[in-house]
């Protein structure tokens, strides 16, 4: 969440109009004061909806992995259990029952051990950013407690920082959990064409001070899926070799909803013996809106006691391990909801059609213009449903992938254009995330508002080639427009017409 700064009043404060049509609204409102007199529930709301049309479109967001649209029955259930507090059991006790029977479909989906070995145990949370951080103050408590029982100290006297090792692809929450919570970071970089963990290097960097690994399954830049299972054959190695008992979090922030449905072959979760615990987000492709996330540990000794508070001041004892206390049941109930409605084979058909369109979409892009673009996502292997993109360089374009996405959203799609992490950070890329509401038609209008834009820009910097190109391409291509023809002249004819001139309108 952004930071949010005060402005200080004066005579020429600004001032919130209203329609004119609520005359009972004499005057307009202050825009960072309360009002001294109440609104009419028309006339406030009124003010609001007039400034939210201006957000853009959440189903055009592209750069985001948040699911933007649930049915109307999911979403009736949402507002009709917005007023429950999940963290009050003794009065909602059917909400929190509902809590644990999502814990449990999350645990078998992650192959945790059976009861008799330990069960695993888990919480809801705010999204995956709290998750990761439930995650990494468990690996933490554990190294203190291993560390004392080894030197023969009190915990409290291990003063000693532990370490985390991650590949520099991870999502900022990681890096927050370091910062706050008094963690180093050994953070493994990126190199030209290799964007995920590289394993010997993070053997090498292990020693008795690593709380533990981070992996990801599915990471933010590129969407690939790290080498869990290669990564715990090693850690398994090092054990053996070094003593050096060093436990895996896995990031499944996307990527544990996607594997189990669409890549069950690969092993990532507490099928492997070092993989102590696990994130996901609901409200990614778990399908509820946000937020939620989940954070699941293997076994009751892998969350430390003492990390766990006992309240008693809403009636009953109530364990509790999260950073927050009170929120809605709403999202967790919705969560059980899509569990129930879409059942395994619902949730295998949206994530396979979901990488489909993702693939899909890539080959168009890798088919454009001979070569103009690179594709930096692996599509043709299992990772998220998403396609990281770049310019050909060796094009040597005149403009760039920032200057591409801004056209780009003159015709309303919200692309993010970003660089790679360390060492590879000259590289900037394009990513289009592929949710449920993004069909094979939307990437097929999307797909054509791309070629109409590069044919504006090649025009509009000197690069004829390109725009005849382009031009040309288009009547071989496979997928669907959205237009008439007629539209399609109108187009090509203004795209002529604007050659030689410098300022190139859209037409979208």
């Amino acid at each position: 969440m952004s930071l949010s700064y005060h402005v200080p009043s004066g005579d020429d404060e600004p001032m919130l109009g209203h329609l004119a049509r609520f005359i009972e609204v004499n005057n307009d409102v202050p825009k960072f004061r309360m009002p001294d007199q109440p609104l009419t529930e028309q006339a406030a709301s009124s003010i609001i909806r007039s400034e939210l049309r201006l957000d853009g479109n959440p189903d055009l967001n592209l750069a985001s992995f948040v699911t933007t649209e649930v049915d109307d029955a999911c979403l009736h259930l949402m507002m009709k259990n917005l007023n429950k507090n999940l963290v009050d059991t003794s009065q909602y006790a059917h909400s929190n029952e509902i809590q644990d029977r999502c814990i449990n479909i999350l645990a078998n989906l992650f192959h945790a051990p059976s009861i008799e070995e330990g069960g695993a145990v888990g919480t809801a949370t705010v999204g995956s950013s709290e998750a990761i951080m439930l995650g990494g103050l468990a690996l933490k408590w554990r190294w203190r407690a291993k560390q004392a029982a080894k030197h023969g100290k009190k915990i409290e006297e291990i003063t000693t920082r532990c370490n985390l090792i991650f590949s520099a692809a991870v999502h900022v929450s990681v890096l927050k959990l370091c910062r706050y919570f008094d963690i180093d970071v050994r953070i493994i970089p990126l190199e030209e064409d290799s964007y995920t963990l590289n394993i010997d290097q993070v053997i090498a960097q292990c020693d008795e001070n690593t709380c533990g690994v981070l992996a990801i399954l599915g990471t933010t830049l590129t969407g690939e899926f790290e080498d869990i299972k290669r990564l715990n054959g090693a850690l398994l190695k090092l054990k053996h070799d070094k003593r050096l008992d060093i436990p895996i979090h896995v990031d499944g922030a996307s990527g544990a909803m996607i594997a189990p449905f669409v890549f069950p072959e690969i092993e990532w979760d507490f099928r492997l013996e070092q993989v102590r615990s696990i994130n996901t987000s609901g409200h990614k492709y778990g399908l509820v809106l946000p937020g939620l996330g989940w954070v699941i540990w293997r076994g009751k000794e892998d969350l430390p006691e003492d990390l766990i508070f006992h309240v008693n001041y809403l009636g009953i004892d109530e364990p509790t391990f999260n950073l927050n206390f009170s929120r809605s049941a709403a999202n967790v109930i919705a969560q059980y909801y899509q569990f129930l409605r879409l059942g395994m084979e619902g949730y295998q058909r949206i994530m396979q059609i979901s990488i489909n369109n993702a693939t899909y979409l890539a080959d168009s892009l890798a088919s454009i213009g001979d070569d103009l673009f690179l594709i930096r996502s692996q599509n043709d292997r299992p990772s998220l449903p998403m396609v990281a993109f770049s310019l050909n360089p060796g094009k040597k374009l005149q403009f760039n992938e920032t200057v591409l996405v801004q056209r780009l959203k003159e015709c309303g799609w919200i692309i993010p254009a970003y660089t790679l992490a360390a060492n590879a950070n000259h590289i900037t890329v394009c990513r289009i995330v592929v949710r449920e509401t993004f069909t094979h038609n939307i990437a097929s209008i999307l797909l054509e508002d791309i070629r109409l834009v590069l044919i504006r820009l090649a025009n509009e910097y000197g690069h004829q080639e390109l725009a005849d190109l382009l031009q040309v391409s288009d009547k071989n291509k496979h997928h669907q427009h959205r237009r008439s023809k007629q539209h399609d002249d109108k187009v090509t004819s203004h795209a002529n017409k604007s050659k030689h001139k410098q300022t190139v309108h859209i037409i979208c």
